[in-house]
């Protein structure tokens, strides 16, 4: 069958009865057996004496095969299997990572950019290590939700911490070479006693959601399903509750467009092995010394349930308030602070153009003013519009290149997004990522465009995104920093789904890798659009809101070295936005020449050629609503419009009015105590 997310609910009934019969056991047995003792007390004691010493040597003759086999299970993780060629502990992996070639063969094995960029690896020659520094507490929400344990070793969906560990997904996006849509990976493994892997996805407006056919949250050691339903680039949530080596057998599947049977090919089987933390660990959390004695060890390394500065030092306030370990070497400036934090939820906020339905232009210079969001009318009373249309440079412009307008080492670009019901643009689905590459000793903006195979670079210019019905939310009480909770907001989210477009931003192009170093500095220069725009990391576990990215212009992120991160992309009302956004490099040698700047400001390069091999070039000009031009230069104040010094003046007198009352408040409350 075509694979399609359902719910097996005999599962789900046999894990509850499961859980009620040894409810019902440790309630009942203890209390039949008290009777029986009492019954047969004077005439069996000598029995019983000889039974409870036989039971004893059994226990402890049990407990010391148990404590042989964990030391062994441990030991495993001295060396790495045979055949090992490579170790991959950290940054950006597609484990599987499923392709098909013309003639419709499938093949499934790990793409990985920690090394290089989509570095192509064998499932048996590689060992995916999981730090140990992943030992989370996991929210008590998230817990109750899927079944996870207190503390569990995490790999999040959101890769925020991937330049110390690793962060792996899949990709099927290779499949459509040889035809086919879906896909289906089927995952059987074994591992340390006790030991479960858990995969689901979390969104602050979905919670947690499983990613297996039957709906489970863990996957059964005996083999589950996880399908793709369409081709995709993803992400989720993985959680290893116990340190140990795991060895996962993997079988990969894939069907044509309106398949509703048996795959239509299957790749062959591949086998992963996957450690996570160190013997050390192992052995602790088995109770042993790491000579393998079974003598008793210290505590677990885990992490305390109830403690807030576990492990690594002060807890991290996750998407619901409970308390989560920063794990990874952050600086202050990099921890992202959760939903229920006040000092993140009550940061700089979008700041002043921000209104609502008169349309909105945050930071842009046209003509060499700097417009303040008011809204213009042209002389016939129809309003001008400040629109951004991309064009082929005249040869006048093309002969005075701006080159000292344009800072070094800087490349901008503009970002059109086309939001609400009719939406449209060339980009409404698949993955795509932001960020620098170098052409010809200039540095450019590019956008990956993964909806080919091999991925594209193109200018960013050349493509609208496309935000229609499927990427429309009810806004929760946690973007209350940018829309009324309740409202209608349109979100590129942090994990991809179908029918809406999702970008994130990338430090990945080789030539980025090798000839620049550090991280990359991105910028939101300027807004234009009928609403307002905020772009931040996910919170604890992908749920929640996280560390803030983009709040308006002048705001900036730093994205680490090598590094293909995805946010959430939030605008509040329905219309085209234009996002300016500059990226700033270090480079190794003599610096490159930048792009996207032009003269006085109002015409900019995209860094790409036209037709005639002239400089593409961008531009804000005046569009009336029925798409004639308009001078924006000569357009009227509309009637509805604030000036802005009344704005300033309306503030300095609140403000005024608030030190007066605050003044006389004080002194009332200096009477009443003295």
């Amino acid at each position: 069958m075509n694979p399609t997310k359902y719910r097996n609910p005999g599962r789900a009934a046999a894990r509850a009865f499961a859980a009620m019969a040894l409810a019902a056991t440790s309630f009942l047995v203890p209390g039949a057996a008290h009777a029986a003792d009492e019954a047969t007390a004077d005439t069996t004691d000598a029995v019983a004496t000889e039974e409870a010493t036989t039971a004893e040597a059994d226990t402890a003759n049990a407990s010391t095969a148990s404590s042989e086999a964990d030391a062994t299970t441990c030991a495993v993780m001295r060396t790495a299997p045979a055949g090992t060629t490579a170790t991959l502990d950290r940054g950006h992996a597609d484990i599987f990572d499923l392709t098909s070639d013309a003639s419709g063969a499938l093949s499934l094995r790990i793409k990985e950019d920690a090394t290089g960029s989509g570095v192509m690896r064998e499932p048996e020659q590689t060992l995916l290590a999981v730090n140990k520094s992943t030992l989370t507490q996991i929210p008590a929400s998230v817990s109750q939700a899927t079944g996870a344990p207190a503390a569990a070793y995490l790999l999040g969906q959101s890769g925020d911490n991937q330049a110390t560990v690793l962060w792996p997904g899949w990709d099927t996006l290779g499949v459509a070479a040889g035809g086919y849509d879906a896909a289906r990976f089927h995952i059987s493994y074994t591992g340390p006693a006790d030991g479960r892997i858990y995969a689901f996805t979390s969104s602050f407006t979905e919670g947690m959601k499983a990613v297996t056919n039957d709906g489970s949250f863990d996957l059964v050691p005996g083999g589950d399903d996880i399908d793709q339903p369409y081709a995709a680039h993803k992400h989720v949530n993985w959680l290893f509750t116990r340190a140990g080596r795991y060895t996962l057998t993997v079988q990969a599947s894939a069907w044509t467009p309106g398949n509703t049977g048996t795959a239509n090919a299957v790749a062959p089987t591949r086998t992963y092995t996957i450690d996570v933390a160190d013997e050390a660990a192992c052995l602790a959390e088995a109770g042993l010394t790491p000579g393998g004695n079974g003598n008793p060890a210290a505590p677990a390394p885990g992490v305390d349930p109830g403690s807030t500065d576990a492990q690594s030092g002060a807890g991290q306030s996750g998407a619901d308030g409970d308390s989560v370990p920063d794990t990874t070497d952050r600086s202050a400036s990099d921890t992202g602070a959760g939903a229920n934090d006040p000092a993140q939820t009550s940061g700089t906020g979008l700041g002043a153009g921000s209104s609502g339905g008169a349309g909105t232009t945050y930071g842009v210079t046209t003509s060499g003013t700097t417009t303040s969001g008011a809204r213009t009318t042209t002389s016939s009373g129809e309003r001008c519009i400040p629109t951004r249309v991309t064009r082929e440079a005249t040869g006048t412009e093309s002969a005075a290149p701006a080159s000292s307008q344009t800072p070094a080492n800087t490349a901008r670009t503009t970002l059109t997004v086309s939001v609400g019901e009719g939406a449209s643009g060339n980009a409404t689905e698949g993955h795509f990522d932001l960020g620098p590459a170098i052409e010809n000793g200039s540095l450019v903006a590019r956008i990956k465009d993964d909806r080919t195979q091999p991925a594209q670079w193109v200018d960013p210019s050349t493509l609208t995104f496309a935000l229609g019905e499927a990427a429309r939310i009810t806004a929760p009480a946690d973007l209350g920093f940018v829309a009324t909770a309740g409202s209608s907001v349109w979100l590129i989210p942090s994990t991809q789904i179908a029918g809406v477009p999702w970008l994130g931003l990338n430090s990945q192009r080789e030539e980025i890798v090798t000839g620049t170093t550090g991280p990359v500095q991105f910028t939101l220069d300027a807004v234009e659009g009928p609403g307002r725009v905020a772009v931040f990391n996910a919170g604890a576990l992908g749920s929640g809101v996280g560390e803030h990215v983009f709040d308006g212009p002048g705001t900036g992120y730093t994205l680490g070295a090598n590094t293909h991160a995805h946010q959430n992309w939030v605008f509040t009302a329905p219309g085209t936005y234009t996002l300016t956004i500059s990226m700033r490099v270090t480079p190794t040698g003599a610096a490159l020449t930048g792009s996207g700047y032009g003269g006085g400001g109002e015409v900019t390069t995209t860094g790409a050629l036209g037709t005639s091999s002239r400089p593409m070039a961008s531009q804000v000009v005046g569009r009336t609503a029925s798409g004639k031009d308009c001078d924006l230069s000569l357009a009227i104040t509309g009637a509805d419009t604030i000036p802005l010094a009344v704005v300033s003046l309306t503030w300095a007198l609140t403000g005024a009015a608030c030190v007066w009352v605050s003044s006389i408040g004080r002194r009332r409350n200096a009477r009443a105590f003295s």
